[in-house]
């Protein structure tokens, strides 16, 4: 299953150093695109981001165009989402 947005990638979770300490790289500011997302790589979605499960157990912090409940929405239509 996939899942459409418009998104804006905002930053990279590389891995955790031996202090606990996050090592991200933060990405430009662009502009929002639309992407078709394997729904089995979005790890969670909050009011305004998605977190992504990319190559090299990174993950990508992504802005999206909308809302909580419309991705919920979204989810509910296709029966994704348990409530």
């Amino acid at each position: 299953m996939y899942f459409t947005a418009k998104i804006r990638a905002r930053s990279v979770h590389i891995r955790y150093d031996e202090n606990g300490e996050l090592i991200k790289r933060d990405l430009p500011n662009n502009r929002l695109v639309e992407k078709v997302i394997k729904l089995d790589r979005i790890l969670s979605f909050t009011e305004d981001h998605l977190f992504v499960q990319c190559p090299h157990d990174s993950v990508e912090v992504w802005e999206y165009e909308g809302n909580l409940e419309g991705v919920k929405a979204k989810l509910r239509a296709t029966g994704s989402l348990i409530e």
